[in-house]
């Protein structure tokens, strides 16, 4: 019966390289799941965009997305109908888990997914008067109901948790695996340095793309540096899907999709190339016919048509793009406000290994393609109009770039392991808070210390909070409501980690 082992043949290069390890990544990646899921974001207008627009594809089978565009203010505006204004990515992947949703709502017959002004008027409030969202006044607020925050929570879920996870977790630890002399004990610290001690943690709580992106990034990283050189057009295949799949969730990232094309041309083969260009060709067609469909033309955004005033006058020239700002690109490394290294203070250990590996490695050529990729990242959001990301826990746009980062821990590990996990461990406790708190903090002051740490402290069992925990949920108050987590990883570690580095 050779067929129907034919596909199992053709993927036996990714047999190849997780079982080794599955020993160590099993649990690894149940505690990166459990750490992401363990958070409900709050609906907020990045989320609530997304969301729109995977409901609108669902329940209107349009791209508009008019019946809920009231919101969020992350919209575009054409022809008299609103957009999602974000790369479409997202709410793409969202349309099965959410239809399947809808599905069982229609039989069960549950209440559907709404939300309502909730008005600053105590008079209103008295009265139970409903509000139009259109008549809305400055200072009213929406409120959002039980399905509303499940269906997006679930949505999360599969689209956000699980394959960043997944994807980024595996990959980490496999490049880390391999350029570590096949230590997993080192492999398993920068996983959890990735996955749980920079701000990729608090990303992946929400229905965000920058950690979704990043993890397809590092997967497609992976599988061109570790699949075997004889390995089956599945292998190059996959990984143009995975590039394909990171432009459809962040624009920025099609600048290093097209790099790689290169890259596995030249340290692959050209019959490689030209297969990983496939592999994003299918992305490549949805994403046009999306922008097609809802902008007129292939190569028109959602940035094109922006409603806000305040950020289509940004996003007018190059897309609010320009010449690196040297202090904007400070600030994004030192600064308390959205500072990496502050927030994050590992990656600066990440870095001086990235520098290291790259002068004194063998794997040059590897640190070297990490290293672009930081860089390309860094400087775009330096040059970026708006590159402190609103109201944004620490530095998003640089967040696809965090896993090419941490694979300089490797050496950092080697040459400095006591710095290295006194400083991870900082990290952790810092993205905790972070968590904990939302990616939406305050857009002033410090982030950990004037906003994340407060709102943790001060949180209360409600479900009709915004950003919230399964602590929460279970009853328990403030810092305990981060026992069932702690109690989780204390669990989980042993079985990752056999010994110290």
């Amino acid at each position: 019966m050779p067929a129907p082992a034919q596909p199992v043949r053709r993927f036996a290069w990714l047999t190849a390289l997780l079982s080794p390890a599955r020993a160590a990544l099993l649990p690894l990646i149940g505690a990166l799941i459990f750490s992401y899921a363990f958070f409900v974001g709050a609906p907020a207008w990045n989320q609530n965009s997304r969301f729109a627009l995977t409901r609108a594809l669902v329940e209107d089978q349009s791209a508009a997305i008019d019946s809920s565009h009231h919101t969020t203010g992350d919209k575009s505006f054409r022809d008299g109908h609103f957009y999602c204004d974000k790369a479409p990515g997202v709410s793409f992947f969202a349309v099965l888990p959410y239809a399947a949703y809808a599905v069982v709502h229609k039989v069960v017959g549950t209440d559907p997914p709404t939300f309502a002004v909730r008005s600053l008027d105590p008079k209103v409030r008295e009265l139970g008067t409903v509000l139009d969202p259109a008549d809305r006044l400055p200072g009213d607020r929406i409120g959002y109901s039980p399905a509303y925050r499940f269906a997006l929570y679930l949505c999360t879920f599969f689209v956000v948790v699980l394959p960043t996870a997944l994807l980024g977790g595996c990959a980490m630890f496999l490049l880390a695996r391999s350029l570590s002399a096949e230590d997993e004990r080192i492999a398993a610290w920068v996983t959890i340095a990735w996955g749980l001690g920079t701000p990729v943690w608090v990303y992946s709580t929400s229905l965000y793309g920058h950690a979704l992106c990043g993890a397809a990034l590092l997967a497609a990283f992976a599988i061109l540096e570790l699949a075997p050189d004889d390995a089956p057009v599945s292998a190059p295949f996959s990984a143009g899907l995975l590039l394909g799949g990171s432009v459809l969730t962040e624009y920025p990232a099609a600048v290093i999709a097209g790099l790689a094309v290169i890259f596995a041309w030249r340290r692959r083969s050209l019959r490689d190339a030209l297969w990983v260009a496939a592999g994003g060709l299918p992305c490549a067609l949805a994403l046009g016919s999306y922008h097609a469909l809802a902008f007129g033309s292939p190569l028109a955004t959602g940035y094109d048509f922006v409603y806000r005033e305040e950020f289509a006058e940004g996003m007018a020239v190059r897309y609010g793009l320009g010449v690196p700002d040297p202090n904007v690109a400070l600030e994004l490394l030192f600064g308390s406000f959205r500072g990496l290294f502050y927030l994050s203070p590992v990656c600066l250990l990440a870095a001086w290994g990235l520098v290291r590996g790259l002068l004194r490695s063998p794997h040059r050529a590897r640190y070297g393609a990490a290293t672009l990729v930081v860089l390309y990242f860094w400087l775009l959001n330096a040059g970026y109009y708006m590159w402190d990301g609103g109201a944004s826990a620490g530095p998003r746009h640089m967040v696809p770039a965090l896993g090419f980062l941490m694979l300089g821990l490797v050496p950092a590990l080697r040459c400095v392991p006591r710095a290295t996990l006194v400083l991870l461990g900082l990290s952790v406790v810092q993205g905790l808070l972070l968590a904990a708190a939302s990616p939406e903090v305050a857009q002033h002051g410090d982030p950990l210390w004037e906003f994340a740490l407060g709102r943790l402290l001060e949180a209360t069992p409600s479900a009709k909070t915004g950003h919230t925990n399964l602590g929460l949920l279970l009853g328990l108050p403030s810092l305990l409501s981060v026992v069932p987590l702690v109690g989780a990883w204390l669990w989980l570690l042993p079985r990752v980690l056999r010994s110290d580095p």
